[in-house]
């Protein structure tokens, strides 16, 4: 996943971000800025300052933490030469914003790729987290800072500017639609005076867990229990026919998960 993230973001520049000169945050646009004052091929540039970041991270945070970022180190920089050679998408500057959708969710699929398969991109990611154990600065806080100082500093129009800004909005939706994808769970919340007789009714016959919570009723004060669990979405109309039928006036509210983890979920039941 690491490697087939890194080709996709790669793409995402090489086929789209930098032939239409959009502009482009993280290290890849620190290395078009540099690239505009040294005359150094852009992939090598890419090498040197992912390479400095390397080093700083290894001894500064922890060599298991910048092992995660090698494998991006190392590749992103070549396949983002061979993506460059490929001229096949520049029909694709006819419609910039069309060009800043797909671009955006290229490089979110692939950032998100990096994410899920325990990677890291490397660049600002490192700086990041070496504010963080040192300064206590958050690391998205540097991490936004500092693309926004890079993208400000590359002297595009405001257009291409506003481009850029879409890119990196289209990639942070993506990413997140691809962190969460496969974890279709709903949580569902049971206010009912037979709560006694749903717990039953969950635990036996619809092979799910649930959790009590005390309550008390708004109108009347007196003190109840509230069920709550988190089911595959393909138990919720049994669950709600079950909860229907032992009580119809019970208060049910459904709601998305995105992500579950713990005992039943992401450790065995036994």
């Amino acid at each position: 996943m690491i490697i087939i993230g890194n080709v996709l973001t790669a793409m995402a520049f090489g086929f789209i971000i930098l032939p239409q000169s959009f502009a482009c945050g993280g290290v890849t646009g620190l290395c078009v800025l540099l690239n505009q004052l040294i005359p150094i091929p852009l992939t090598v540039l890419l090498y040197i300052v992912n390479g400095l970041l390397f080093a700083l991270g290894f001894f500064l945070v922890s060599k298991e933490f910048v092992m995660k970022t090698l494998i991006s180190t190392l590749t992103f920089p070549l396949f983002l030469q061979f993506a460059r050679e490929y001229h096949g998408f520049l029909s694709l500057a006819k419609d910039p914003f069309l060009s800043t959708v797909i671009a955006g969710s290229v490089l979110g699929l692939g950032s998100g790729l990096i994410l899920r398969g325990d990677g890291s991109s490397g660049g600002f990611d490192i700086l990041g987290v070496i504010a963080h154990k040192y300064f206590h600065i958050p690391v998205s806080t540097l991490m936004y800072v500092g693309d926004t100082i890079v993208i400000l500093s590359q002297h595009h129009s405001i257009l291409n500017t506003a481009y850029g800004i879409v890119i990196i909005v289209m990639c942070t939706i993506i990413i997140n639609k691809v962190l969460s994808y496969g974890e279709f769970n709903s949580q569902i919340i049971i206010i009912s005076s037979h709560y006694q007789e749903i717990r039953e009714e969950l635990l036996k016959h619809q092979d799910t867990g649930m959790t009590y919570l005390d309550a008390q009723t708004g109108y009347l004060g007196k003190q109840t229990k509230v069920i709550i669990t988190v089911t595959p979405y393909s138990k919720i109309k049994s669950i709600k026919k079950a909860v229907n039928t032992i009580d119809p006036q019970a208060f049910v509210i459904i709601e998305d998960v995105r992500s579950v983890l713990g005992k039943g979920y992401t450790l065995s039941k036994n």
